[in-house]
């Protein structure tokens, strides 16, 4: 299995590279959502190799790609609607994976407060950025689907960080990363897309791949701290 140590960081290098050169040469929406599509695939195909492969994160990685399948045709209202559900329950599916650690987090007044005003600010910016969808990219339900999205974003950056904070080790930082720069990533796709800030996707293009990338490391350490506490494990 030792050829597979460095294989995920010199994949998410050279895509990285390959990406932006292939933006910077032929500036595309066409291109650009293919070449996405195209890295998802070999992220799930590394996945499923022996070295990374676990049941835990297999419907979640093929939520991504079958997201990422769906942009291809981001136009449609319907496939528009279908990816806004697919990345929710992506986001949702993500938060599972951890929340039981966190469940039994003891905080305080303050604590709380925090959290309360900090989940109140989000729900506004995401009505925010709502106000902006320009009224040709509008449809029936855009609004709902958009709130069910951004909600479960918001969920599963809080547990992200509160996972992080609980445990600080390579598994919760790795989690934190990968949850943070898929966020981004939305986040910069919609300003690029609906904004139409097109420099905007190189960003967009470096957040995706690190997202994807963290998301597979953090499923193998995850995978590989319970096969040492637990070897007759088998995934």
């Amino acid at each position: 299995m030792k050829p597979f140590k460095h294989l995920l960081p010199l994949l998410t290098l050279g895509l990285i590279i390959v990406n932006l050169t292939t933006f910077m040469l032929y500036v595309s929406d066409d291109v650009n959502r293919w070449m996405r599509f195209g890295n998802m695939i070999l992220f799930f195909l590394l996945f499923i190799t022996p070295y990374y492969y676990n049941k835990k994160g297999l419907i979640v990685l093929i939520l991504f790609l079958i997201c990422d399948g769906l942009l291809i045709y981001y136009e449609s209202a319907f496939v528009n609607a279908l990816i806004f559900i697919t990345r929710s329950v992506s986001y949702l599916l993500l938060a599972v994976m951890v929340v039981q650690r966190v469940r039994k987090l003891k905080t305080n007044l303050l604590q709380k407060l925090i959290f309360t005003f900090a989940v109140a600010l989000n729900i506004f910016l995401l009505y925010s950025l709502i106000e902006m969808v320009p009224s040709s990219k509008y449809y029936t339900f855009i609004d709902f689907l958009f709130y069910i999205y951004g909600i479960s974003v918001i969920v599963c950056v809080i547990i992200a960080v509160s996972y992080s904070n609980r445990y600080a080790d390579k598994t919760s930082l790795f989690f934190l990363g990968a949850v943070l720069s898929l966020a981004f990533s939305d986040l910069t796709y919609f300003i690029s897309v609906y904004l139409k800030f097109s420099d905007f996707y190189l960003a967009v293009i470096v957040f995706n791949i690190l997202g994807i990338a963290l998301v597979l490391q953090f499923l193998l350490v995850d995978k590989t701290k319970r096969e040492v506490s637990n070897p007759e494990l088998m995934e």
